[in-house]
């Protein structure tokens, strides 16, 4: 059984304007005395990205170092380099979503005027699980019969075959079915409805009739599970995002929100990798590090608004005494902090003159 991420709900935090998040970023890095500060970011390399890593830079007076990939997939070796050019760290990060949802798929106008998938890597990496998913709550079904409700489950989801290189879903019968079959149908076979299921859903199940009706969100993360070889060797951003979601894709698709709930799963597991990573195989030497982690709404290509979930903390290079915040924490941290405010203009800070 995988790891849970946070639930959608915790991760429901509220939302920041750029320039306060980051202003109150820098008051709480100089208030404890942070020096030769580096702003670096991981994020995706979409162009509604920029603006934001544009102000992060602006705020502290530095251009921002890159440590992400495209859909926001962190490349910790980058610290190293990151390290020679600054001394101590505020690292931002995450990836980000369209704010206009439908469906579950968060969208974009791009400058060209066309709707886009936002983000469209993690998006086209959802797509290929979300069908399958889908597919099976329309095709295994639900009926009230003699003795109770009864579940349809197709032959195509009863036959169990080893993984291959494009995504199948396998169904746990045990959680859907009470023993063997009933009967068989003309494309599968008919069960008894499992006890526990039929107890966990029972006012739902009240209104099944004796008409097939298709089991829909009543199919679970924990009916199912998907399979795909996978090369955990490749070095390409797609498959190196899929290997790291894979274990979670249930949950992922089985959500009202999908594209939100990935979104916001890649990003946890990217901050943990990140800590880990600063705590365990970073020479940090006396480095103050400051992570703030979470997901970004492109309300447009040139407009952002930020949602923290996550915080690291750690002082003068101590691993063990670094602090973690969760995302009711590490709004705290930052609602608690003043907003510091550039002296200088946003042009001044380019280097145009006045």
């Amino acid at each position: 059984m995988p790891i849970a991420p946070p639930p959608e709900e915790l991760l429901e935090q509220p939302e920041m304007e750029l320039m306060e998040l980051f202003g109150r970023m820098r008051w709480l890095t100089e208030e404890a005395g942070f020096s030769g500060s580096l702003p670096s970011v991981w994020q995706c390399s979409d162009e509604s990205q920029a603006i934001k890593k544009a102000l992060f830079g602006y705020v502290f007076d530095c251009p921002v170092f890159n440590l992400g990939r495209v859909g926001a997939l962190l490349d910790p070796n980058r610290l190293l380099t990151a390290s020679r050019h600054g001394h101590d760290l505020i690292i931002h990060g995450g990836s980000h979503i369209g704010a206009r949802e439908e469906g579950g798929i968060g969208y974009v106008d791009r400058v060209h005027g066309s709707k886009a998938t936002c983000c469209g890597m993690l998006g086209r990496l959802l797509d290929e699980y979300l069908q399958l998913y889908r597919r099976a709550a329309a095709l295994i079904t639900l009926f009230r019969g003699v003795g109770g409700v009864k579940i349809e489950i197709p032959y195509k989801y009863l036959f169990h075959k080893p993984a291959q290189p494009v995504a199948r879903i396998h169904i746990h019968l045990e959680k859907l079915a009470d023993g063997e079959a009933v009967r068989d149908s003309s494309h599968g076979k008919v069960y008894r409805l499992n006890a526990d299921f039929a107890a966990r859903h029972e006012r739902l199940l009240e209104a099944v009739s004796a008409e097939r009706e298709p089991i829909g969100e009543l199919l679970g993360a924990d009916c199912f599970h998907f399979s795909k070889e996978l090369d955990h060797q490749s070095l390409d951003p797609r498959t190196l995002l899929e290997v790291s979601l894979f274990e979670f894709l249930p949950d992922i698709v089985t959500s009202t929100r999908p594209h939100r709930r990935l979104v916001d799963v890649n990003t946890w597991r990217q901050f943990h990798r990140l800590a880990s990573y600063l705590t365990d195989s970073f020479d940090s030497g006396e480095r103050n590090i400051l992570v703030v982690a979470g997901r970004t709404i492109d309300h447009s290509i040139r407009r952002n608004t930020f949602v923290p979930q996550f915080g690291f903390w750690m002082e003068q290079g101590r691993a063990l005494q670094a602090r973690y915040f969760g995302p009711q924490e590490v709004g705290e941290l930052l609602r608690g902090a003043q907003v510091y405010r550039p002296p200088r203009s946003f042009l001044e800070y380019a280097g145009v003159p006045g």
